[in-house]
């Protein structure tokens, strides 16, 4: 898996709870693949969209990681990881903000080495209470499509689940299209999943467009999608989970 132009990404998000209480959700999602840093980090033939500076469509660095230098943040997750290996491209797959407004559920980090070769990645899970926690994972030369990973849940995300159990990670990528599954784990049963599906188009200024045309207001669909699936679980009598803002729960558990 080698690193890709800068790239638009507009597709879906599919959840299913399978537990206490069956339940669906889908909503559309467009986001946006670039280099952190470096010389490749602006590659798009659009006036609409900018790196770290306010345009209709952006990526900011400080959406990410924990305020610091994001390279240096996505090497010490890495590290701590396990993979040594230094860091060239590093890209991030993520919602950018639409006019200065975002949120992004799971932001991906694919990290290269310096031949451009897959060295690790970076699941950044965000929750409403401005909590963000990492999953870093190395990636072996040559490793086969497609991806998988599992790790502990540390991190409070939905009310209607606790911080406990496992996740699973299962991720494809080529040339034109993207998935990313993610389940969780709980004494052995699949509780929910959620799967992530686009198709790569370049980043051109019809491109997003075409793109603000099919998903107009991306943030308030994902924050409205997500609201109203919690809604709907409350009215089917599953219980919550939520603790206060600022709790430990609501942030990142070290392991």
């Amino acid at each position: 898996m080698r690193p890709l132009p800068a790239s638009l990404y507009p597709g879906d998000v599919g959840h299913m709870r399978h537990g206490p209480k069956r339940h669906r959700l889908r909503y559309g999602m467009v986001c946006v693949l670039a280099d952190i840093d470096g010389p490749a980090r602006d590659d798009s033939a659009s006036p609409l969209f900018s790196f770290d500076r306010f345009n209709l469509v952006s990526v900011h660095a400080r959406d990410h990681g924990d305020g610091r230098d994001l390279r240096a943040w996505c090497s010490e997750r890495l590290r701590e990881a396990g993979q040594d290996t230094p860091l060239g491209r590093i890209q991030l797959l993520a919602a950018p903000r639409i006019l200065g407004i975002v949120f992004n559920p799971v932001s991906v980090f694919f990290c290269h080495d310096s031949e451009d070769r897959l060295a690790g990645m970076i699941f950044e899970v965000s929750n409403f209470h401005g909590g963000r926690c990492a999953y870093a994972f190395p990636v072996e030369p040559g490793a086969d499509l497609p991806l998988r990973f599992s790790c502990p849940k540390r991190f409070f995300v939905s009310p209607f689940n606790p911080v406990e159990g496992e996740y699973r990670f299962r991720l494809e990528r080529d040339a034109d299209r993207y998935r990313l599954g993610i389940q969780l784990f709980r004494d052995g049963q699949c509780v929910m999943g959620a799967v992530h599906t686009a198709k790569r188009d370049t980043l051109t200024h019809s491109a997003l467009l075409r793109a603000q045309f099919r998903q107009p207001f991306n943030t308030v669909t994902i924050l409205g999608g997500i609201l109203f699936e919690a809604l709907r679980l409350r009215l089917k009598g599953l219980t919550t989970f939520s603790p206060r803002r600022g709790t430990v729960d609501t942030l990142p558990r070290r392991t």
